[in-house]
């Protein structure tokens, strides 16, 4: 028996911009306070993760953002722990503007997660954030592409890749959002594998994915 949890995925403008030790101090005393970390364990909330923009040409992050992924146990939790209104208060000490998203796990979606191997401090993380018509269709042709690249990407430094659909469902538009999370332990390797092999991907998308790399803040973040 598998399992099911929901991602929520906060990004959004900083309202520091591209101060993050100011960042850092504002989301400890609010995000990271003991009592609201303590409340949000309690209502099922699993994990906490911050990433700034890891830099680079033809990066979708910039340098004032930050992205946030939480993982929860019910998208329920997730509402009634977001309509208190100290944790929205906390929000918009921490952001000037942003979008919260909840995607669940894509059903029949080739997932993984392998070890890094040692010396491999390094970690960026990768974003794929795509309209499509069929979330059908898109899983499948994210499963023949991990099945064709796994091991060479392995090889360049990929360590993990989940596939999420938002919970939501289709947008007024019609189209389903998808979202792809891979981590890395080595920029080149990701930047080469992506520039090689996204190309067979391409007929997935009703219209061109947003993609941004990620990294690991600087200093102190309270996380769990």
């Amino acid at each position: 028996m598998s399992f099911e949890h929901v991602l929520l995925c906060i990004r959004g403008t900083l309202a520091a911009g591209n101060n993050h030790a100011v960042s850092r101090e504002t989301h400890n005393l609010t995000a990271g306070d003991p009592e609201g970390v303590k409340l949000a364990r309690s209502m099922g909330d699993l994990s906490h993760k911050v990433f700034v923009s890891a830099g680079g040409p033809n990066n979708g992050a910039k340098d004032d953002e930050l992205l946030i992924l939480d993982v929860w146990q019910t998208p329920d939790a997730i509402q009634k722990f977001f309509s208190n209104g100290a944790v929205q208060s906390g929000g918009a000490k921490i952001f000037k503007t942003r979008e919260p998203a909840v995607f669940m796990p894509a059903k029949g979606a080739l997932t993984f997660n392998i070890v890094a191997p040692m010396g491999k401090p390094e970690r960026y993380t990768a974003v794929l954030r795509a309209k499509v018509k069929s979330p059908e269709a898109a899983i499948e042709a994210f499963r023949a592409h991990q099945q064709q690249f796994i091991n060479p990407a392995r090889q360049r430094g990929q360590l993990s890749h989940d596939l999420y659909v938002k919970l939501d469902g289709p947008g007024k538009d019609g189209l389903i959002e998808i979202l792809a999370v891979d981590t890395w332990f080595d920029a080149a390797g990701m930047a080469a594998h992506y520039t090689e092999t996204m190309g067979g991907l391409m007929s997935a998308f009703a219209e061109p994915p947003a993609t941004s790399i990620w990294t690991q803040p600087p200093g102190a973040w309270v996380e769990w």
